[in-house]
Formats: structure tokens, sequence, C-alpha cells
């Protein structure tokens, strides 16, 4: 068989080649077996034909000639087909798990790289997670923080960043990405290449292109796509840097003012600083350090007492922080206390991710994401939730209630990033 430049010899092509070689060693041995009879017959004299057919070819050939060829379908196979192998990756110097939570230490970023070359750094306090992995490329969701990526790209990558409600598409880029699922804002740099985001208010695989800057805002409902250098981050938060409160204004007194005692001065310098509470440790990010301050405060009595919006921060800080049983309560504190809430609304959406990732528990997932989806059909988060129904009945082997939910999906969100499994899905039946 001859490889023609270009081709891309198949399986069956190559189990082909085999079979014919496979034959034609076999014929060898017959003949040769055939012309040792004919010799020995003739008391070692060669046979008459011999002469027109030239000297026997020595047998030790032909598991040679096996051998090479055999080599040369490796080499074949390694290199012209397809590689299979899924990508695997470290964080830092450790190696990478697939489905592990991965986060960053309050005082530098962490880097996260993967064998196809493509590499990743979270920021300080960032979380994150490897969802999957395959030949092409690997889903990541970014729980929260901001990381920067440089996507390798081939011609078949594929890599999908799963950040809140927001799913961002990549072939081969670079970018920046960050997500405050407290604030609910999203903001993309994007540095090279392009990539596709969908989601709530920017809808179905809006393009961005190199040099633009995409913000979403969920709670006020808006975003902005604009060109050039992003604006400049706000002030840091204050924990970031604790500043020491004001000392109080003396009254004016008539006369000079008394010159500073050496005990003015020390009390001055000592004065306390105003140790963060546990709302500002969870805007920077700082969750375990707001669980610790939680804590302290008495997370329980926080728990009954709290605001609809603070029993949601105090699930992230518990969430983020490793505590699920905390996140628990304060979701179903929300629910009880403020029912008919939008907050109560997303503390449904949460329980149904938390039995989704971490417990596996698919039938209590599609519960939750059916109470939300109920509560909220608009909201910021449907477009997951229904995704998220059909990826549950899937799982528990439920195909038409799969199906079901699949069409919901596609006629509400045609180009929404579980579409793709949604038509395939419908193309089974």
């Amino acid at each position: 068989m001859r490889l023609v430049k270009g081709d891309r010899p198949s399986l069956d092509r190559l189990r082909e080649l085999g079979r014919a070689q496979d034959e034609e060693l076999a014929a060898q041995d017959l003949a040769g077996a055939r012309e040792r009879f004919l010799e020995s017959a003739a008391g070692g004299a060669a046979h008459p034909g011999a002469g027109r057919l030239g000297p026997s070819r020595p047998r030790w050939i032909a598991p040679a000639a096996f051998v090479a060829l055999a080599g040369a379908c490796a080499v074949l196979l390694l290199v012209l087909l397809p590689s299979s192998r899924s990508l695997s990756f470290a964080v830092g110097s450790a190696e990478g798990q697939v489905g592990t939570w991965i986060a960053a230490d309050a005082d530098a970023p962490l880097p996260i790289r993967f064998s196809d070359g493509t590499s990743l750094a979270l920021d300080a306090n960032a979380r994150a997670r490897v969802v999957a992995a395959d030949a092409r490329g690997a889903r990541v969701l970014l729980e929260a923080g901001r990381l920067t990526a440089t996507v390798t790209h081939t011609a078949t990558s594929a890599w999908n960043f799963n950040v809140g409600p927001f799913d961002v598409l990549v072939t081969g880029t670079r970018f920046e990405l960050s997500w405050s699922p407290v604030d609910e804002e999203l903001k993309l740099v994007l540095r090279e290449g392009s990539v596709a985001v969908s989601g709530p208010l920017v809808g179905g695989r809006r393009a961005v292109a190199a040099g633009e800057t995409l913000e979403v805002f969920c709670k006020e409902q808006r975003f902005e796509l604009t060109r050039g250098e992003p604006r400049a981050e706000g002030p840091p938060p204050p924990s970031s840097t604790p500043v020491a409160p004001a000392a109080p204004i003396a009254p004016a007194a008539s006369g000079p003012a008394p010159a500073a005692t050496g005990d003015t001065v020390a009390k001055t310098a000592d004065a306390p600083t105003r140790r963060p509470s546990w709302r500002d440790l969870v805007d920077a990010n700082r969750y375990d350090e707001a669980m610790t301050a939680a804590e302290a405060e008495g997370f329980d009595r926080l728990v009954a007492r709290a605001s609809a919006a603070d029993l949601l921060m105090l699930a992230d800080a518990a969430r983020f922080s490793g505590k699920p049983e905390r996140a628990a309560a304060a979701l179903t504190a929300a629910r009880s206390r403020f029912a008919g809430s939008s907050e109560a609304a997303k503390a449904a959406f949460h329980l149904g991710r938390m039995a989704f990732d971490q417990r596996r528990s698919y039938a209590e997932a599609e519960r939750w994401f059916g109470v939300y989806l109920g509560e909220q059909p608009g909201g910021s988060f449907a477009q997951e939730a229904l995704g998220r129904i059909i990826e549950c009945r899937a799982r528990m082997g439920s195909a038409s209630g799969a199906r079901e939910a699949a069409r919901r999906y596609l006629e509400r969100y045609p180009a929404g990033p579980h579409a793709a499994h949604a038509k395939s899905l419908l193309e089974e039946e």
C-alpha cells in the first residue's frame, strides 16, 4: 500500500495492510517448505526450476520484515492518527486532579499549567476547578476571583470557562477573567484572539475581540463592551489596608495649643486599627478568614438575624472555605425567612448546585433548579438552571426527561452553553 503525502490512514486500512503482509509471509513460508522438501527428495540437490527461480532466501528475513512492518505501523498510529489522550495539568508543583477545588493563597497567585502548553494563573484568593479535560481542551469553573489565561491554539482545541451564569468559549487566546459572586459582576479583558460569551443580558454567543473589555452587572441589569485599555480598578476594599479611625477633634481652646507630650504621642501611635468584619473579608475574597470572623461573632446568631443579602454572602464564605453544612444552613435560612424574594430564589439555585457538584445528588439538584425556575423564570441563573436539569436527568438515566428539558432549553437558548449537549440528546431519538 502506498501512502500519498497528506493521506491519513484509518485503522481499517492499517489492519488491511497487516492482513496482507501476514498472508504474504505465510505464502513465503509455504514456498520455502516446498523447496526444502524437493531438495531433500533429490538428495540435497537443487530442483530443476531452481535456476529460474533464483537462490532461496534465508528464513530469518521474514521475521525481520515483520518486525519492521510492525514498527512502521506503530509509528503511523502514533503520528498520523489523532490522539485521544486527555490533557494533564499541574497546580503549582503538584499534579492536578479533575474535579478538585483549587484555591490561591491570600499573598500570591497560583499557576496552573496544562500538558498542551495552556497556562492559567489564579490571582490571590481566587477559586477554580477543572471540571473536565480531554484531548482538545478543558472545562474550567471560576467560582470567584480573577484568573489570567493563555490558551494554546490547535485546529481542534476547545476550551470552556464557566463563570457564575456565564459561559466563555475559547479556541486560542490570551485574556483576564474575573467574577464576583457577591456583586454578581463579570469582567473579561481580551488581549489576543477572540472568544464567545453567553449568559444573561449578553445573550447567546456574543463575540468579544482582541482589545475589547466586556463587563456585566447582573444586579443593575446592564453590560458594557468597550475597546481600548480597561478602566482602572477602584480603590481596594477596606479590608485590604485597614485604616485607623481618625482621632476625635478637640474643641478649640483660647490661647496657644499645649505641646504634645510623650504620653499623647504614644496613645496616638497605639490607637487600635479597626478589625475587618466578615463582610469586608468576603468582599476581598478572603473566605477562610471571613468564616473565622463569622464564627467568632456567632454564626448561628448571624443566620438568625442577618438580612437576605448577608445570608447569601455568608453562604458564599462557607462554600468557598469548604464548609458546605454552614453554607446549607445560611441558604436554608434565606429560603425560610425571606420566602418569595429574589434572594430566596438564588438560595434555591445554590442549594441545587451544591447537591450537583459536591454530593452528586442529581434528584435533589433537579428539584432545587426547578424551584429556582418556578420563582425566577427570567432570572440571571435561569439558563444555567435549565441546562443543569438536562444534565441531572441524563445522569439519572431519564432519557425522555432529558430530551424534554433539552427541547425547552433550545427554544429559549438556542446558542447557550448547553445547546450542543441538548442537540446531541435530541439526535438520539
